[in-house]
């Protein structure tokens, strides 16, 4: 499910979290897949790369942060992970791949990204 509030730029996501063969983390719900790496990297690269970003599992929220959108380089393994206020925002994603989730992204330019990365089944977009 993909909810759009236009008063402040929020976007709804939810379904199972997949982590797949190309690094990506997906929601698949019955009616669209939504490729959250694809909707941060293009936060990520944006001239505003400030963020809102909220992580529910049932009523539990697992990742609550509004700040800027950083990456962080783990010089041991040279692996990069997206990071808000300094928390591991991926860190908790990949802790819950197989999981149903309910993620909501706030970005002040994300209505002006083309293709958010939102592919929906039945053939509409």
């Amino acid at each position: 499910m993909n909810k759009q509030n236009n008063n402040n730029n929020l976007h709804v996501f939810s379904g199972k979290l997949i982590y797949d063969q190309d690094n990506n983390y997906i929601l698949h719900s019955p009616t669209q897949v939504t490729n959250i790496t694809t909707i941060l990297k293009k936060i990520y690269c944006w001239y505003s790369n400030e963020i809102n970003i909220r992580i529910l599992k049932g009523c539990k929220i697992l990742f609550n942060e509004h700040g800027r959108l950083l990456t962080k380089l783990d010089s041991k393994y040279g692996i990069s992970s997206y990071h808000v206020n300094g928390l591991d925002l991926e860190c908790v994603m990949f802790f819950n791949v197989g999981e149903d989730l309910y993620i909501e992204i706030s970005n002040s330019v994300l209505d002006e990204i083309e293709g958010l990365g939102v592919e929906y089944i039945d053939g509409k977009n």
